[in-house]
């Protein structure tokens, strides 16, 4: 049976990966630069978490409709569970300073491995918490609006959201490949060490 490579991914895949020579500051360095990164992607979600909280709190107090209130409820306390997510999984480590290159490299590879994981997979702990709320916004959607004008109301929200949904589980795996080309360069790093 031929266990050859035969599509060009699988052969850029199979490619040796080219060791690299790297000091312990140039690792600290580079670390510090994907901890400041991961950190402002942190602080970016948590903004605009609390933004659209803020935006369906106000739907939530100015609305009279029992589904419309549920269905921002939920939103918030999806968006919340987000949030608390991500601290818990995502937060920016900072590399101890008394450490050797080796260990450097350990720690280092280990936090993009991590970080890879959180945005490898965010259907689960990212946009699944917020399902419940658009399925309660389109049944309100289409119990308040008539007929005809409901349903094209809500496959647009549906629409969007899905797309929406699309785009950034699309943006988190492509960031989980970059992430996992460094991590690979790691680990030619550290076996030429």
């Amino acid at each position: 049976m031929n266990n050859l490579p035969n599509t060009p991914q699988q052969i850029w895949q199979c490619q040796p990966v080219e060791s690299i020579k790297m000091s312990t500051e140039a690792l600290r360095q580079r670390s510090g630069k994907f901890e400041r990164m991961f950190r402002w992607r942190n602080v970016r979600e948590y903004v605009a978490s609390l933004s659209a909280a803020m935006g369906f709190g106000y739907f939530f107090v100015t609305t009279h409709a029992v589904l419309f209130r549920i269905a921002y409820v939920l939103f918030i306390v999806g968006l919340g569970w987000v949030v608390y997510q991500l601290h818990r999984k995502g937060s920016a480590r900072s590399m101890p300073a008394a450490m050797g290159t080796a260990t450097c490299l350990q720690f280092f590879r280990a936090e993009l491995e991590r970080q890879r994981d959180v945005v490898k997979n965010v259907w689960p702990w990212y946009l699944a918490p917020l399902v419940p709320g658009f399925v309660i916004l389109t049944v309100a959607t289409i119990r308040t609006l008539p007929f005809p004008t409901s349903l094209a109301s809500a496959a647009w929200i549906d629409g969007v959201a899905a797309v929406v949904f699309l785009l950034v589980w699309r943006m988190n795996r492509r960031a989980a490949r970059r992430l996992q080309r460094i991590i690979d360069e790691l680990y030619a790093a550290e076996n030429s060490q």
